[in-house]
């Protein structure tokens, strides 16, 4: 079986950069997306405004370099598949951030799975050295330049995110046919190598 690494694709795509949800800053957004937990009530603002660049098409996966955002269209594919247990949709209002057109609702997507699969042997990753900031991450992933999995932690994972760095997102290859069946846009898929 074959996985990827799934991102936003950044070149002739739609950006969305600016989210409005009360008490929330992008990087903690971020950072509280990538731990595998479930937003509480009252943690989500419904249905919270969010600009589209309007520099390109917008697209099923429009680029945002710290979460995916997917379109409806995504969300009901990746529901079909069977993947609905395994994402929580917290809805955006999309709206044009120069004409303020009204696009409608996009969700972002909290993956909830996470899988401790990397392995350390054969990737090549940086750590936080002994003098960073925050002493909780010293010795932790700073960083990963080539991802390699372990097989035998996957097991029959679709969609999760590597638990030892949450920023990447794999899907398995049974998904990105489906997506590319679909015409799904905007997406970017870098296979991993498995041992």
């Amino acid at each position: 079986m074959r996985y990827y690494r799934w991102t936003a694709n950044s070149e002739g795509n739609s950006g969305v950069r600016h989210f409005h949800v009360r008490g929330w800053k992008d990087d903690f957004l971020s950072w509280r997306l990538m731990e595998g937990r479930p937003l509480k009530a009252g943690e989500w603002e419904q249905e919270a405004p969010a600009d589209w660049d309007e520099e390109a098409p917008l697209t099923d996966l429009p680029f945002n370099p710290k979460f995916h955002l997917h379109s409806p269209r995504l969300r009901a594919l990746l529901e079909r598949l069977g993947l609905g247990p395994d994402i929580q949709y917290l809805p955006v209002q999309m709206k044009g951030e120069k004409t303020g057109q009204e696009v409608g609702v996009y969700y972002v997507a909290n993956y909830l799975r996470r899988i401790p699969c990397l392995d350390l042997e054969h990737s090549i990753y940086t750590v936080f050295g002994p003098d960073w900031i925050r002493p909780e991450q010293r010795g932790q992933i700073a960083g990963v330049l080539k991802s390699v999995l372990r097989n035998d932690a996957l097991g029959e994972a679709r969609l999760f995110r590597v638990d030892e760095y949450e920023a990447i997102a794999v899907i398995r290859e049974d998904v990105k046919r489906a997506m590319e069946d679909e015409g799904i846009t905007g997406c970017y898929f870098l296979e991993l190598e498995v041992v």
